[in-house]
């Protein structure tokens, strides 16, 4: 009974709502123009399927499996792709906050490095006018983990993965770094893999940062649709269009 009540009371917010507003319009509508009335209900069952986390967590978990991170890496350079940040926001490491995708990516690194006692490389700018610069900030929380300044070299003019890769080829010729370790969340790192590869860098996959188990389970509040559901859609469809376009 409660999973019932929780179910629908889901559907009082978007994309809930505009789900059931769409089921009720299509019913009236089918009163007057049965062709539209079919149409307008084939695109909101869509809609339904696409917010659910099933449908969502389906498709991010195909880009997670991709790799998995090595037992024993082996490198001369870290390379952490950012994720995102704010600009002004106080913390303890500085000014500004990373990610939460970021901050995954920062935790994996530092560990990393406490391993392997190789340089760090972080790549990532400021991407909007109000975000802040990703790897400067991902410096700040590197440093406040322990990491040394001088073990840390910035990229911090990338917009994108494509310029990740691109200017982070450019550091490693600059350095005389051969076989970097690329750190970033899971879901990303097929993209990412596919932009080196575009530049003949051969380089060692590190995923960290997961948002679905490796060995995944239904239940049925994965059918309910959601924000969070649609958000991991969106997500998924951006890796999946940005590999199309590296293939043209």
């Amino acid at each position: 009974m409660l999973y019932v009540i929780k179910f629908f009371y889901t559907l009082l917010f978007p994309p809930g709502i505009f789900i059931i507003l769409a089921l009720f319009l299509s019913m009236w509508v089918y009163r007057k123009a049965k062709r539209e009335a079919v149409l307008l209900m084939a695109l909101t069952l869509c809609l339904y399927a696409v917010s659910t986390p099933l449908c969502g967590e389906g498709l991010i978990h195909s880009l997670e499996s991709a790799y998995s991170p090595p037992v024993k890496p082996a490198g001369d350079v870290l390379v952490m792709l950012t994720g995102g940040a704010t600009s002004d926001t106080p913390s303890p490491a500085g000014v500004g906050h990373p990610s939460s995708t970021t901050a995954g990516r920062i935790l994996t690194t530092a560990q990393l490095y406490r391993s392997l006692h190789i340089p760090i490389l972080v790549s990532g700018g400021k991407v909007l006018p109000d975000s802040g610069n990703e790897a400067r900030i991902s410096k700040q929380n590197l440093m406040s983990l322990g990491i040394p300044d001088n073990q840390i070299i910035l990229d911090d003019t990338s917009l994108n993965t494509t310029e990740n890769a691109q200017h982070t080829q450019s550091i490693m010729k600059k350095y005389g770094f051969k076989n970097p370790i690329v750190i970033t969340s899971a879901f990303h790192m097929k993209r990412a893999v596919k932009n080196f590869q575009k530049l003949n860098v051969p380089i060692t996959p590190y995923p960290t940062d997961y948002i679905t188990s490796r060995h995944a389970a239904f239940s049925a509040a994965k059918t309910e649709p959601s924000s969070g559901g649609l958000y991991l859609t969106a997500m998924a469809c951006k890796e999946y269009l940005g590999m199309l376009a590296l293939s043209l």
